[in-house]
C-alpha cells in the first residue's frame, strides 16, 4: 500500500448514499484509510478500528478549528462563519469546563424522571392529532416536531419567549452550517443566517437573565447557579447549541426506524407484542441508520495506519456509516439482532466527545417507538413519496416519510 492511497470519495453529492453497505464494505476491504482530493483534501477511514482510532484521541486529532477559523472543525468543510456549537467544538480542559456542569442533568436518571413525562406528553399529543387522517408525514409532523417540543421546554426555551422553537430550530440549522440539505455550501448559509442569528441570540440572553431573577425548573436555570462557573455568555451558548443538537439527529433516527419497522413487518410485530425489546432495537437500529454519516477531526501529529502515513495539519474523517457495519467488529453487521453483545457502536461517538445527550436520544426513540406501535401498530409507508434529503453526508434522514395508518 502507498502512503498515501487515493480513492474517489465526496459525502455532499447525491451519490454518496446510493448502495451504501456495498460500496462501503469494498472501501473497508480495499481501502480502509484512503484520502480523497475533494474539498482541499481529507482522509477517510472507513473500519471501526481506523475510526475509533481517530475519535477516541484528542491528544492527536483534534476537533477545534484553526485560530482564524478557516480549518479544522467537525464538519467537511469548514464553515469560517459559522458560530461554534460548545462544548463538543473544543478539546481538553475547556471542553471538560463546560461539559461538567450538565453530566448530571443529562444522566440517565434526571432523563428518565424529567424529561420522558415531556416527551410522552408531547408524542401523544402530536399522534392525537395525526392519528385520525388518512395520511401523515412522520418526518414533518412527528418527529421533527416530537424532538424540538422536549428538548425545548426541557432547556428552557419552549414558553415563547424566543418566538417559536420549530422555526427557531430550523433557522439555527442554517446559521451553524449544519443545514442537511446545503452540503457543501454550508459557509455560505451561515453566513446569510448571521443577523437572524443575532436576533435569537439576544433573545436567549433576555431569558437567561430572568432564570437568574426567577428561577423555574429547567436547564437555563440550573446553567446560571453560580456554582458552575458558567458566563452569561456561554450559558446563552450552551444552551442554543443544546436547542440545535437536541433536534435533527434524533428525529432523523427516528424516521429511520419507522421506515425499517414498516419494511420489516416480523420485528414490528415482535416489538408489539412485547415492549419490552424496544430498547434493543432502537440500539440496533441507530447503529445501522448512522444519521450523522462522518466526522471529522485535524490530525495533530504525524500518525502512522499501517503503512498508510497521516501528517500533522491533514483533515481525517471517520466514517460512521461504515464503521458501524464493519463485520470485523459487528458479526452479520447488517442484520438487527436484539441484545447484541459485540461492544459500542459509534453513532454517538466515543471518548470525551461521546454525545452528552445519548440517554436523552434513547429515551425519546424509546418513547416514540412505543406511542407509534401503540397508536398505530398497522402503518404503511407510502414508499413511493418517501424522500431522502438529496444530500445525506451531514444528516442521513428524510425531507419526506408518509405513512398510513391502518386500523
Amino acid at each position: 500500500m502507498s502512503e498515501r492511497p487515493t480513492i474517489e470519495f465526496d459525502h455532499h453529492t447525491p451519490e454518496f448514499g446510493q448502495d451504501a453497505p456495498a460500496k462501503f464494505a469494498e472501501l473497508r476491504a480495499t481501502c480502509p484509510m484512503g484520502f480523497t482530493e475533494a474539498h482541499d483534501g481529507y482522509w477517510v477511514a472507513s473500519t471501526y478500528e481506523n475510526a475509533r482510532r481517530i475519535l477516541s484521541d484528542p491528544e492527536n486529532f483534534t476537533v477545534e478549528k484553526s485560530a482564524d477559523g478557516l480549518r479544522g472543525g467537525k464538519l467537511i468543510p469548514t464553515a469560517p462563519h459559522a458560530p461554534a456549537i460548545i462544548p463538543g467544538s473544543l478539546d481538553g480542559p475547556a471542553h471538560d469546563r463546560l461539559r461538567k456542569p450538565l453530566r448530571n442533568l443529562f444522566a440517565k436518571r434526571n432523563i428518565e424522571q424529567k424529561v420522558a413525562p415531556i416527551a410522552r406528553a408531547a408524542a401523544d399529543r402530536l399522534l392525537d392529532e395525526l392519528v385520525g387522517k388518512p395520511e401523515f408525514d412522520v418526518a414533518q409532523e412527528f418527529s421533527f416536531r416530537l424532538t424540538v417540543a422536549t428538548i425545548s421546554e426541557f432547556v428552557g426555551l419552549a414558553s415563547g419567549e424566543i418566538g417559536d422553537p420549530e422555526k427557531v430550530v430550523l433557522m439555527l440549522e442554517d446559521a451553524f452550517a449544519i443545514d442537511p440539505e446545503a452540503g457543501g455550501n454550508r459557509d455560505a448559509l451561515a453566513a446569510r443566517t448571521a443577523d437572524k442569528f443575532a436576533e435569537v441570540r439576544e433573545l436567549v440572553g433576555q431569558v437567561v437573565r430572568a432564570r437568574k431573577a426567577e428561577p423555574r425548573d429547567d436547564l437555563v436555570t440550573a446553567m446560571v447557579d453560580p456554582r458552575t462557573g458558567l458566563t452569561e455568555d456561554e450559558v446563552i451558548d450552551l444552551a442554543l447549541s443544546m436547542l440545535l443538537g437536541g433536534v435533527r439527529t434524533t428525529a432523523a433516527s427516528m424516521d429511520n426506524i419507522v421506515l425499517y419497522l414498516a419494511e420489516h413487518p416480523d420485528l414490528r410485530r415482535e416489538l408489539v407484542e412485547d415492549p419490552a425489546k424496544i430498547p434493543d432495537a432502537v440500539e440496533e437500529l441507530t447503529r445501522l441508520a448512522a444519521v450523522t454519516p462522518l466526522v471529522a477531526r485535524t490530525a495533530v501529529t504525524d500518525q502512522a495506519f499501517g503503512d498508510v502515513h497521516v501528517k500533522a495539519g491533514d483533515r481525517v474523517a471517520a466514517l460512521i456509516c461504515s464503521a458501524n457495519r464493519d463485520e470485523e467488529r459487528f458479526p452479520g453487521a447488517e442484520e438487527v439482532k436484539l441484545g447484541r453483545k459485540d461492544g459500542l457502536h459509534l453513532a454517538f461517538g466515543v471518548g470525551m466527545h461521546y454525545c452528552l445527550g445519548i440517554w436523552l436520544a434513547h429515551m425519546e426513540l424509546r418513547v416514540a417507538v412505543e406511542a407509534v406501535l401503540r397508536r398505530i401498530p398497522d402503518y404503511e409507508v407510502v414508499a413511493d413519496r418517501v424522500r431522502r434529503y438529496g444530500l445525506v453526508g451531514v444528516n442521513n434522514g428524510f425531507s419526506a416519510l408518509p405513512v398510513r395508518p391502518r386500523p
